[in-house]
């Protein structure tokens, strides 16, 4: 009810009767643009609530979300119209910039010799030290945060910042501006320093999309250094998802022996990480304290190595632990009881271990695994044209039906990691349209996936992931499925930042329930 209070104050009724769950009104059509919406009730637009973000979606339109709204008589006998010409005056605010007419404060800003900002840019800053740019104060006491005291208002900037200066007080005017991979760092920091909460936000957003144009992961790093500087903890939060979405990647960089071990905590803590198995991660942190040597003392190894998932390795590499790990002999007491964990873990029924389990839960969780047989692939330019069955869930049919894809059955071991175990889960992955003009001219615009279990199996529970990759290894997008069985999600509302070469990645991820 909070959510139809929302959507039938901003339509201009004056309250909500009912919310109706599952698609009552029938379906819609189109990208679906918000989910898992959280309204207070109090909000003007729906937009103004929270939501997973603008496109990100897990739903399909037969759960089409429908308000009753509660209509006043009064309504029926004056009507009136909002007229909106925001978009003439923000060119109008450009305008009035540019021409400095009746500007009447300075805000100069001053670049220190020490730049504040780590991200190195191929141009040289200009030599001057100073800049002043004249403004209106009545659109500067729009941001509370710069109120100048008199007519001059002075503060450092980075001078690898300054030629961006001008567009973004231009911004302040209007709220247009064009962020790209080279100037979304400074800009982050100049609106962090106006208060432009908005701006900061947008260009958070467009950090996923962004980060993989820099191969080396030299940006990635450096963005999340001044992340913790500036105290942003999205901005931090979403350059570790990125990274350790691209773990193997980053490891194979320059870039993964020089950064900071709070980089690397802040790594080994998610379960979102994206890597081949837990023991290639042991070889990278392996590799990383080698580097470091007697600069990372032996509690912080023992803190580090204390967030490597043991009981997520096969039996054949715990076993091999001891000969194969330079940090064995210096952490041994904490390898023993890991291998001891892991061990049990492919020897005992999970429910037996969950009998006297104390705050050890992050051990058994699976990261994002893509070592085989856990993940299989399609490349959307070796699609073709293929028939296939096609169940009705609705209707309770099947027919025989065309589409435009890909399908790939596999096995996966029960329990996780066990190469000994009898026991195989199948599934049958899918990605398809059945779009006629992609039919017809292999010209798709987007697609559906599903990932299936091909019969039924209570004893797990599974948290599958869809990924997304540019060039067969940048992941930029990592999608839930929905539930064990099967999920059909349309990645129309997920721009590629790589119209060639994208990848389909299905990854199997069981999910060890605890119970207390």
């Amino acid at each position: 009810m909070e959510e139809a209070r929302v959507v039938c104050a901003q339509l201009g009724f004056r309250g909500a009767l009912s919310a109706e769950p599952g698609g009552k009104f029938s379906a819609g059509s189109g990208s679906i643009w918000l989910d898992d919406l959280g309204c207070k009730g109090s909000e003007k637009f729906l937009s103004s609530c929270t939501f997973k973000d603008w496109g990100v979606t897990d739903c399909s339109h037969s759960e089409d979300a429908g308000v009753t709204c509660d209509v006043d008589p009064a309504l029926n006998t004056s009507k009136s119209y909002s007229m909106d010409h925001s978009i003439e005056l923000s060119d109008q605010m450009g305008e009035l910039f540019d021409s400095g007419t009746g500007c009447d404060v300075n805000l100069t800003f001053s670049y220190p010799a020490e730049d504040l900002l780590e991200l190195e840019t191929q141009e040289t800053p200009a030599n001057n030290k100073k800049e002043s740019i004249c403004v209106h104060s009545l659109v500067l006491a729009l941001f509370p945060k710069v109120v100048a005291s008199n007519s001059n208002h002075e503060m450092e900037i980075s001078s690898n910042c300054q030629r961006y200066i001008k567009e973004f007080v231009r911004y302040l005017y209007t709220r247009k501006i064009t962020v790209s991979s080279a100037s979304m760092q400074c800009l982050h920091q100049l609106a962090s320093e106006f208060g432009t909460e908005r701006l900061m936000e947008d260009i958070g957003r467009l950090f996923v999309p962004l980060l993989p144009e820099d191969s080396s992961f030299r940006t990635q790093v450096a963005l999340f250094k001044y992340a913790v500087r500036s105290g942003d903890g999205q901005l931090r939060d979403n350059v570790l998802r990125y990274l350790g979405w691209n773990m193997e990647p980053l490891v194979a960089s320059a870039q993964w022996k020089s950064i900071t071990e709070e980089l690397l905590m802040g790594l080994l803590v998610r379960s979102d990480m994206v890597l081949p198995d837990e023991a290639w991660l042991l070889g990278a942190l392996d590799a990383w304290v080698l580097e470091h040597g007697d600069a990372v003392k032996p509690e912080h190894q023992a803190a580090l190595l204390g967030h490597v998932r043991f009981p997520m390795m096969t039996p054949e590499r715990l076993y091999e632990l001891p000969f194969t790990s330079r940090l064995y002999s210096g952490h041994k007491e904490l390898f023993h009881a890991g291998m001891l964990l892991g061990f049990e873990f492919h020897a005992l029924d999970f429910s037996v271990l969950t009998r006297h389990m104390d705050n050890q839960s992050e051990q058994f969780q699976p990261r994002i695994y893509t070592a085989s047989p856990w993940r299989v692939s399609f490349n959307v330019t070796n699609l073709s044209r293929y028939s296939t069955q096609i169940y009705n869930h609705y209707g309770g049919y099947s027919h025989y039906g065309e589409r435009y894809g890909g399908k790939k059955s596999f096995n996966t071991p029960l329990p996780l990691t066990s190469t000994h175990s009898s026991k195989y889960i199948s599934w049958v992955a899918e990605i398809f349209s059945t779009n006629q003009r992609c039919l017809s001219y292999g010209q798709c615009d987007n697609f559906s996936v599903q990932l299936q279990k091909t019969e039924r199996q209570e004893t797990f529970k599974f948290s599958n992931q869809l990924l997304l990759a540019c060039r067969g290894s940048y992941v930029f997008h990592v999608q839930g499925l929905k539930n064990d069985d099967t999920s059909i999600l349309n990645t129309s509302a997920t721009p590629a930042p790589c119209p060639d070469g994208l990848i389909y990645q299905f990854v199997v991820r069981p999910q060890y329930i605890l119970q207390h």
